[in-house]
């Protein structure tokens, strides 16, 4: 027994799958062959095209006063001793142990202090003058001796405030009658 209407449907069904396989087939290359389009356009911008205006960019502005500077090293924090070389005095440019203290002047107010630099050239001394490449300032001046407070740089990278004396050598160590 044989339906007729079966025998129709037989012969549809490799049509129906064939043309089926092919629709899907050409709707895949032309979905690659057709890519991004070159214009896009929304409703209700007027006829403006989404891609006339170029998206905003993400700007990075760095403002120095509200964060940290990226070249200072986080382990060495404070102040950077002689950072201003050109706006030193020339007390400023040497090393105490390169003083040498010649003499002491007793006055009412305050001693004075005469030191001399290897070069040979003098300088006075008082309370509060700024001396030697650490930051030294003079606290004292007594009568044999200069105590100079001075900021040093210690291993760990922090400041700490030490003491350093310029000594008055006596008549007879200084060659002397």
């Amino acid at each position: 027994m044989k339906n007729p209407v079966f025998k129709r449907w037989r012969r549809c069904i490799p049509f129906i799958f064939g043309s089926a396989f092919v629709l899907t087939f050409w709707t895949a290359v032309f979905a690659q062959t057709a890519g991004e389009p070159k214009e896009k356009i929304e409703l209700g911008t007027e006829g403006k095209s989404i891609q006339e205006e170029p998206p905003p960019k993400d700007t990075y502005a760095y403002i120095p006063g509200e964060r940290r500077d990226p070249f200072v090293s986080l382990i060495r924090r404070g102040e950077t001793p002689g950072e201003y070389k050109d706006e030193l005095s020339p007390l400023q440019k040497v090393d105490l142990s390169e003083l040498k203290l010649v003499g002491i002047i007793k006055d009412a107010e305050g001693n004075t202090a005469i030191i001399q630099t290897q070069n040979g050239k003098g300088y006075f001394l008082r309370q509060g003058v700024a001396i030697g490449k650490n930051e030294g300032v003079v606290e004292k001046i007594l009568e044999d001796k200069v105590v100079v407070k001075e900021k040093k740089t210690n291993y760990l990278g922090q400041i700490e405030v030490t003491e350093a004396v310029l000594i008055l050598k006596k008549k007879e160590e200084r060659g002397g009658k």
